[in-house]
């Protein structure tokens, strides 16, 4: 069974297998120097533990598709990224599939990476941090937008429904529950819209004035590095 990484961010990274919730290995995980991020001393960890490996859905080629494997597993895939100053997961869900990656997709810019999962699954904060915006859009449906500090945001688009006390302002720990799985919004399909954003929201076009980035181009995180 391919093997879980499991991830800490207050204290511990832990890594065990997908069969057997005990950990085999223990990593102290210490903040790398510079700016200081968002914490959330006062939020819970949560219990999510990001999947060691991440395949296309349906085991064939999807647009925007990172590279892959002859078995449509992402090659070289890395649970555990650094974005700036802040260590994050790379899919905030758990069983999930890609089935659109990042960048041009037909004619239209794809700002994020799409997740599914059957049955649909609970979303959970890629980082610790502090909620920016939780509502129901447009486009996105039922999404939350979380601020990492240090100029990285997350987005969760298309959610079923946001959980309970998830608000602007409301602190979040790492892999704690935001919402669930949907097809709000702009979404022909239950999934998961996910987006990393870098710089400065406070401009005149809020979160569309920031920069989507590509979360299969980040570095891993390297535990005492």
């Amino acid at each position: 069974m391919r093997q879980l990484l499991g991830a800490v961010f207050t204290l511990v990274f832990l890594a065990g297998c997908a069969s057997s919730p005990v950990p085999t290995e223990v990593r102290t995980y210490t903040p790398p120097p510079g700016p200081p991020q968002v914490s959330a001393p006062s939020a819970a960890q949560g219990s999510f533990q990001p999947n060691a490996y991440l395949r296309s859905c349906g085991g064939i080629y999807v647009t925007n598709a990172p590279p892959m494997d002859d078995d449509f597993w992402v090659v070289d895939y890395k649970p555990i990224i650094v974005v700036g100053q802040v260590v994050m997961a790379t899919a905030p869900a758990n069983d999930v599939c890609l089935s659109s990656g990042f960048g041009i997709r037909s004619t239209r810019r794809h700002d994020g990476i799409d997740l599914q999962s059957i049955p649909a699954g609970p979303i959970y904060s890629a980082a610790p941090g502090r909620v920016l915006e939780a509502r129901v859009s447009t486009g996105y449906g039922n999404m939350v937008m979380i601020d990492h500090g240090g100029g990285v945001y997350t987005r969760y688009a298309h959610l079923a429904h946001i959980t309970d006390g998830i608000r602007p302002g409301v602190e979040v720990g790492f892999g704690q529950q935001i919402g669930m799985m949907g097809r709000s919004g702009n979404a022909t399909a239950i999934h998961l819209h996910f987006e990393i954003l870098t710089g400065n929201y406070n401009n005149p076009r809020g979160s569309k004035g920031l920069n989507p980035r590509n979360p299969f181009e980040f570095p891993a995180y390297e535990p005492g590095s």
